[in-house]
């Protein structure tokens, strides 16, 4: 385990690498809608993966960031253990982080992670303060494994993320939620809003209201303010509404991108829009030839009331949300409070 200091915003390209389709859960609000994993890279194609993200990060001056995930990324844990490995001898990427759902996280997974160098954190995802609320979601008995899942952790020394999708169902659970970060040792508290996508499809009618999203930002930074034994990250659009000390802008165009399990690049994973393939086009192929992504980054392409707003600069509005709720990822932000 090293210890990472953050990173600029110019100096850093941001990647979340989905190792895998496959998955041994089934939740609800799951952004997959199919889990056979079809064309999933090769161990040694994972490995060229990161080839290509080293070299691209050094001659565009930046350090690389990954985020690991699936599916269940821990079903490769072998996979896992040789991109780790390999990742330390890569000057251009930074550190990488480990998405999962933590029912995979065994003695085995837990002392490699432990003495993996680059491994920043362990993110695992919670949807309540409660079995009730949790378990409804990510299913019977999952609650109990989150909680096992955080003490094992623990014990191992390794850093702790805790991401919630927020809904209509748990926005108001958001200070319990806290609280049962800060009375488990929780280090860092994530909070998403829900985008209707995949499986996720299916419960459309949880999204979150403009209203109740602008109340549970306002309350994520309030006690982001009030409670330092855990650190709640609000890099998010639409938080530069609750102040100058919050919020990010959309990263699509700039310095992000998404890989899928089969090589295919999104510009969000939450934006699922095949913009090529990283082992077959190359990253610079992709980041400088996507009519999508110079779409978006032309801010006066953007419509609504997100196309002369002051706070674009650290906002510019979800281009997922827009997209599957306006039909149009160009469009304003349908959440959008102001």
């Amino acid at each position: 385990m090293g210890t990472f200091n953050e990173l600029h915003f110019e100096n850093e390209f941001y990647f979340q690498w989905h190792i895998t389709e496959r998955c041994n859960l089934r939740c609800k609000h799951c952004y997959h809608d199919k889990y056979d994993s079809e064309g999933e890279l090769s161990s040694e194609e994972l490995l060229s993966v990161l080839d290509i993200l080293d070299s691209t990060a050094a001659k565009w001056g930046k350090f690389a960031t990954l985020s690991i995930t699936g599916g269940e990324p821990l079903l490769r844990l072998n996979e896992i253990k040789q991109i780790s490995d390999k990742i330390v001898s890569k000057k251009h990427i930074y550190y990488f982080d480990l998405l999962t759902n933590g029912t995979l996280l065994d003695e085995n997974a837990l002392s490699f992670l432990s003495k993996s160098k680059k491994l920043r954190r362990v993110q695992l995802s919670l949807e309540g303060p409660n079995s009730t609320k949790n378990d409804d979601i990510r299913g019977h008995g999952n609650f109990e494994n989150i909680l096992s899942a955080i003490a094992s952790l623990r014990e191992y020394q390794i850093p702790i993320c805790i991401m919630v999708t927020l809904t209509h169902d748990n926005w108001e659970d958001i200070p319990g939620i806290v609280e049962l970060a800060v009375d488990r040792g929780v280090n860092y508290l994530s909070f998403e809003r829900f985008i209707p996508e995949g499986k996720g499809k299916q419960v459309k009618e949880k999204i979150l209201s403009r209203d109740e999203l602008k109340s549970a930002n306002q309350l994520i930074a309030r006690l982001s303010q009030e409670e330092k034994r855990v650190k709640m990250l609000t890099y998010r659009p639409l938080f530069a509404l609750c102040g100058d000390a919050f919020g990010a802008m959309c990263s699509i165009g700039t310095n992000a991108l998404t890989i899928m399990h089969d090589g295919t690049v999104y510009p969000c994973r939450r934006l699922p829009i095949p913009l090529g393939n990283i082992l077959s086009d190359g990253l610079y192929k992709i980041w400088y030839d996507s009519d999508l992504l110079w779409e978006i980054r032309n801010s006066r392409n953007l419509k609504g009331k997100c196309n002369n707003c002051e706070l674009l600069p650290v906002c510019r509005g979800c281009r997922a949300a827009a997209y599957y709720l306006n039909g149009d990822y160009l469009a304003e932000d349908p959440q959008c409070w102001k």
